[in-house]
């Protein structure tokens, strides 16, 4: 019997610097026998995040991150209130970058990592690993993580 898919990202929250490159890596496992899609998609933060890296957030969002530990004002927010688009899938050995990455240094290497070959300002945000098979519909086929870009 099949466990199903399942996919994992080592890291849940990842800083690097601008101008770097970046690996972000995620990994799935599947008792499918088609080839599965790999597609990474961003959403931006739901309000800045600079400001609680530099050690300046406002007292409010403090007060009400310490009042519900599960609820995150920089995460957790419905997707029409911040940006989210594709950023790269794959296919096989066939990768296809997302519009607003083309011309960037952006791929996917190994079987599901996103390289990025240098930061920007405004690939800080979520990243999501979203692994689509055929045949194999049960269990979990996305992770998400986070990149902060100082």
């Amino acid at each position: 019997a099949a466990d199903g898919l399942h996919v994992s990202v080592p890291e849940k929250k990842k800083v690097a610097m601008l101008f770097q490159p970046a690996l972000l890596r995620c990994h799935f496992s599947t008792s499918s026998t088609q080839p599965a899609v790999v597609q990474w998609r961003f959403k931006s933060y739901c309000q800045d995040r600079m400001g609680e890296a530099l050690g300046v957030a406002s007292a409010g969002v403090q007060a009400v991150s310490k009042r519900n530990l599960e609820w995150d004002p920089y995460l957790d927010c419905v997707d029409s209130r911040r940006t989210v688009r594709v950023v790269a899938s794959k296919q096989g050995s066939v990768v296809t970058i997302g519009d607003f990455y083309k011309g960037r240094d952006v791929t996917i290497v190994h079987d599901a990592d996103l390289q990025i070959g240098k930061l920007m300002w405004g690939d800080s945000g979520l990243y999501y690993c979203l692994i689509i098979t055929p045949d194999d519909l049960e269990g979990k086929n996305e992770k998400s993580m986070e990149l902060l870009v100082l």
